[in-house]
């Protein structure tokens, strides 16, 4: 066999030798973006915590050796939730601030875990906690320490935000021995302590249940509320009313009133489970977007209903709306308002859209932009539960307003707490410096009501006027008061 010379073999062996040297820097180049890959998907590139994705593997590495163990090991699953307040924060200030914040959290819960705890950054407002052998009162004494750490306010310059949070657990074997029904129990109970607004929640089968009713609930909310039923909406749902007094002057226990209005509430009468109020039905109808259609309705009854009073004799009688936050980001509202006006007759001055603090900040652009085409209509704009939110007053002057309302949790205590008097002297201040006017909600107590009115509140409502009424009994109520020569005595 003829045999080449080695001069004839080298340029061969050379380019194997650089295929293969080309090669080897390729795979070591792959490697290098599947470990950055990996490392970017592990961990969170805000607060540097693990992410869902190590979580996953590390609850199933757990379980192996909890079954391992002899006595059989246990671990609880606790899942911590941000509160609301920490997407309004997010939405209104700067992101460098929600971004210090979920980092501090991270922080404050690194600080409490024991050698073999760990935690999870899975979601944006969420954290996940593997505590092995934790449960009890071992637990409760562990949410004793670290709650109230989390619950403390996050300092920056000139201002602090305090950001609430709600937890839900499940404990490994007994909610659940394998990871998805584990993960999915705590997620239950989490999600329980939130709509709930509790601190804690413990996995319990009833929980379970809970979420099928809401599921019944929310199919019950689409077949009342169904475009061939819209028509009949009226057979399930109707309105009551709470009156609100705007009083000039107060002599004993009688007021001396100045406006009659009322604020519409909506209730729904279920064909099975009777009786329930919004509380109940309304987060459902926002998830399902069956606000905006029952919406509608509502705005379109309380319209009807000014026109209805104009033409009875009470056509000085105002009537207020709640739009819940998805409603007024809907961009057809202005629209649906300015046809039911047209179509009913009714006076825009006699109607006042409320809106909660969350809804007006979430996007002030576009707020702002929404409540100038209900000012160029003519309507009232009146903001909900105010003192309850963040940078109200940073943003407040930019839209044009009619009045505030003084959430009931600073009435409700005002004759035995100094520090709720100073809030609402602070409000009262503020709706006097922007030319609004002011109601407070909540008014049972008539000392509370004289200590509003010296402090320059002029608006009142609470169960100390009366209590929500359906439509006849409030007619009855405001004629009683035009007949008292606008007297009204509690």
């Amino acid at each position: 066999m003829d045999v080449l010379p080695d001069m004839e073999q080298g340029p061969v062996e050379q380019g194997l030798r650089t295929e293969n040297e080309r090669l080897r820097r390729e795979n070591v180049a792959l490697e290098h973006r599947l470990s950055a890959i990996e490392k970017k998907i592990s961990y969170h590139p805000l607060t540097g915590l693990p992410s869902h994705f190590r979580l996953e593997l590390e609850i199933e590495d757990l379980i192996d050796e909890c079954r391992r163990r002899e006595p059989r090991g246990c671990f609880t699953i606790l899942i911590i939730q941000l509160g609301e307040n920490y997407s309004t924060v997010r939405k209104t200030l700067k992101v460098s601030v929600s971004e210090w914040i979920l980092y501090q959290t991270g922080c404050r819960i690194s600080g409490f875990l024991r050698e073999n705890d760990k935690v999870f950054h899975t979601r944006e407002n969420e954290f996940v906690l593997l505590l092995p052998g934790l449960k009890g009162e071992a637990l409760a004494s562990f949410l004793r320490g670290i709650l109230p750490r989390l619950a403390e306010p996050h300092i920056f310059a000139g201002f602090s935000v305090t950001i609430g949070v709600s937890t839900g657990a499940a404990y490994w074997p007994e909610h659940g021995d394998d990871r998805s029904r584990l993960m999915h129990h705590a997620d239950v109970a989490s999600g329980v302590a939130a709509e709930q607004k509790k601190a804690f929640v413990l996995f319990r089968p009833a929980l379970l249940q809970l979420a099928v009713e809401k599921i019944e609930l929310q199919n019950s909310i689409i077949k009342a509320i169904e475009a061939s039923a819209m028509e009949r909406i009226g057979e399930q749902f109707f309105l009551s009313f709470q009156p609100k007094l705007f009083v000039r002057a107060i002599e004993g226990q009688t007021l001396v009133v100045d406006r009659i209005e009322a604020e519409a509430l909506i209730r729904w009468r279920h064909p099975e489970k009777g009786l329930l109020m919004p509380a109940t039905f309304i987060p459902l109808a926002e998830e399902t977007g069956l606000i905006l259609p029952l919406g509608k309705w509502l705005l379109y009854q309380c319209a009807r209903r000014l026109a209805g009073w104009a033409k009875s004799g009470l056509e000085r009688v105002g009537l207020s709306v709640n739009l819940s936050a998805r409603q007024f980001r809907s961009e057809d509202t202005a629209t649906v308002l300015e046809s039911v006006l047209a179509r009913t007759g009714a006076r825009p001055d006699l109607l006042t859209i409320e809106l909660t603090e969350t809804s007006l900040f979430e996007d002030t652009t576009s707020a702002a932009s929404t409540l100038e085409r209900f000012a160029a209509l003519g309507v009232r704009v009146s903001v909900d539960d105010f003192g309850t939110g963040y940078s109200s007053l940073s943003h407040l002057h930019r839209f044009p307003l009619d009045e505030i309302k003084i959430d009931r949790l600073f009435v409700e205590n005002l004759t035995t707490n100094h520090q709720d008097r100073i809030i609402v002297r602070s409000l009262v201040s503020i709706a006097k410096g922007l030319d609004l006017e002011l109601v407070a909600e909540g008014v049972e107590d008539p000392k509370a009501l004289d200590m509003l009115f010296e402090m320059g509140c002029r608006g009142f409502q609470g169960y100390l006027i009366a209590k929500p009424l359906l439509i006849d009994d409030f007619t009855a109520f405001a004629e009683k008061i035009i007949k008292a020569d606008m007297r009204f005595t509690y």
